[in-house]
């Protein structure tokens, strides 16, 4: 049975230029990177069968070049010169031979970059782990499905509802869950989330998940609406987002940490915890790539 060690031994024969970094940051957070990536070996290797781990090392090494250059980019103009969204929509969010790749690469961060470790921690000891019996759970832009999935992994008792508008990515998360045994518990839907006539049920989720979406939102102000209309009485948000982070679909631009936090608590939330960790960057760089998460509390 595959476990997290297939991903590295693809990164070793695939993604050798990135292979060193990623698995000296998995081993400095094994456990916890293993808890993530030793599911989603097994689910994958059921799914798509050995070629599986060597797309993910190449989908994974794509990408990171793909933020090296944007990044480059976004130092020289001084701000975020993303691809207008409809476009971004087309070519990216409905292209299923750049999101299969790309939805490896969103995964396989949280494990490999230093910058996303705690994210995982936070993830599991302070939203999973103290969400109440049986909790319906939310995950708006469920992308790959990964993060719902392992919800459910963690928590035999809850029912998670994931959403995307990208139905190629959806087509990914469906094919995972029919491989990882959780498909009575989860399910998975090609909407809109937040928009017009999006996927709304007021204060009825007990837990929502929205990570990583911010960013791509043009204005995330109306996520946090979404989040609070949607999120019960006491029920948490995991919420991550990328500050000073350039990436061909990264539309909003974050500066301080402060933000999202004023964001979420002009919209009825506490923030009960939060991490913040920065991306290695030159010290001639004008910005400070870095994700921050947090775990919000409805009032």
């Amino acid at each position: 049975m595959k476990n997290s060690e297939a991903f590295l031994a693809a990164l070793e024969r695939r993604a050798k230029l990135f292979a060193p970094s990623a698995v000296a940051a998995f081993r400095a957070n094994e456990e916890l990177c293993s808890w993530l990536l030793d599911p989603l070996a097994r689910w994958a290797d059921a799914a798509y069968g050995e070629t599986a781990f060597d797309d993910a090392a190449v989908g994974y090494a794509k990408y990171c070049m793909g933020v090296a250059q944007a990044q480059r980019i976004y130092e020289r103009a001084g701000k975020y010169t993303p691809e207008a969204m409809p476009e971004i929509v087309s070519s990216v969010y409905e292209d299923e031979g750049y999101m299969v790749p790309y939805m490896w690469a969103a995964i396989l961060i949280y494990a490999f970059w230093p910058s996303m470790a705690s994210h995982i921690a936070l993830f599991r000891d302070e939203f999973l782990r103290r969400l109440p019996p049986g909790a319906e759970v939310l995950e708006l832009a469920s992308g790959h499905g990964v993060l719902s999935l392992i919800a459910a992994e963690e928590r035999p008792d809850i029912h998670v509802t994931g959403v995307d508008i990208s139905a190629p990515a959806v087509a990914v998360a469906n094919r995972l869950r029919a491989a990882s045994g959780h498909s009575d518990r989860v399910t998975f839907t090609a909407a809109d989330a937040i928009g017009e006539g999006g996927f709304v049920r007021p204060r009825y989720y007990q837990g929502i998940i929205s990570a990583m979406l911010a960013e791509h939102l043009p204005r995330p102000l109306p996520l946090f609406q979404s989040l609070a209309r949607q999120t019960s009485d006491n029920g948490r948000v995991f919420f991550s987002t990328a500050l000073e982070s350039a990436q061909r679909d990264h539309v909003y631009e974050f500066h301080q940490e402060s933000e999202p936090l004023k964001m979420a608590e002009e919209n009825g939330f506490r923030v009960l915890r939060l991490v913040s960790d920065a991306s290695a960057t030159p010290p001639q760089s004008r910005f400070l790539p870095r994700a921050t998460a947090m775990v919000l509390q409805a009032r």
